[in-house]
């Protein structure tokens, strides 16, 4: 993975970093009921502009594959299938508590929390387990690799993060963590590495420990065969591209993908329409992703 953040944090993003992160750094707390206050959520200046990019989500396919390389998630199912199962499951819901978090209402907010802090989540994170019950590491990876891939494919869209941008994402990411402890982000918050020069130490620590199991590599070739909605399925050729050309080459090597002249021209064209074009798109329909995970979450608090 390029990473490009990680390799030159001087470039100019789009994204404007004009406001610094203090804010954000700064998680005030209810005194009566010690949990983070919303007020937090509503600083939150450089994340939303990132997250609303619904291109984001084809980063999902090597987050995945990335997931399912942990050692602490390859044990915790019985068979590949519910392996897919879970992780699917479960990057649907972190998804679905991260927007409406970042983009839903005050009163949304309120209710998403509420059911947390009660066990009762509006939306089943996984049939087989919950992020409470899996061991803390495999959970922090989860999360690693979500912050991870999307802001590496949004730098791929857009051009590097400043230092202050990269900054100011980091810390408005982990605020938004915070809110969602202990159900998505495990009880010791000092698990998160809390600056994002630790989180690249991290990062890099825990690369060498990913090994493609035999479950793990069944995940891929489940996820290769999913049905996918007609018009997104007419570009599965493209998605196989960009996740070949994303991972680390020794997990691409694992799963038997190879990087080849053929993936590299089909990743650097689909690149190259994507960067002047996408940006062009109206931004509702650049934003559908997130809504759908939204609206989601939304039937999951009202039923």
């Amino acid at each position: 993975m390029s990473l490009d953040e990680k390799a030159n944090a001087e470039k100019i993003s789009p994204v404007s970093s004009n406001s610094s992160s203090e804010q954000a750094q700064s998680t005030a707390y209810n005194a009566n009921t010690n949990t983070p206050s919303l007020s937090a959520l509503d600083n939150l200046q450089v994340l939303p502009k990132i997250l609303q990019e619904g291109v984001l989500f084809v980063a999902s396919g090597p987050a995945l594959l990335l997931q399912a390389a942990h050692p602490g998630f390859s044990t915790t199912a019985n068979t590949s299938t519910n392996l897919t199962t879970e992780l699917t499951t479960s990057l649907h819901a972190t998804l679905s508590y991260i927007a409406c978090l970042v983009f839903g209402t005050a009163e949304e907010k309120e209710a998403l929390l509420g059911r947390l802090r009660l066990g009762q989540p509006p939306l089943q994170s996984s049939p087989s387990s919950t992020p409470s019950s899996r061991p803390p590491a495999s959970q922090l990876w989860l999360l690693a690799t979500l912050y991870a891939t999307a802001t590496d494919f949004y730098q791929r869209i857009y051009g590097s993060f400043d230092y202050r941008t990269a900054e100011a994402a980091y810390d408005e990411f982990g605020v938004v963590l915070r809110h969602l402890s202990p159900t998505i982000l495990p009880s010791d918050q000092a698990l998160w590495p809390s600056t994002r020069a630790e989180f690249w130490k991290y990062w890099d620590a825990e690369l060498p420990k990913l090994a493609v199991s035999a479950a793990a590599h069944d995940v891929a070739t489940e996820l290769a065969r999913w049905d996918l909605p007609r018009g997104v399925g007419l570009t599965r050729p493209v998605l196989r591209a960009i996740t070949i050309e994303m991972l680390p080459e020794n997990i691409r090597e694992g799963y038997g993908l190879k990087s080849t002249f053929g993936t590299r021209r089909l990743y650097a064209t689909a690149m190259g329409l994507l960067k002047p074009v996408y940006p062009c798109i109206p931004r509702g329909w650049r934003a559908s992703p997130v809504k759908y995970y939204l609206e989601e979450l939304r039937r999951g608090i009202s039923s």
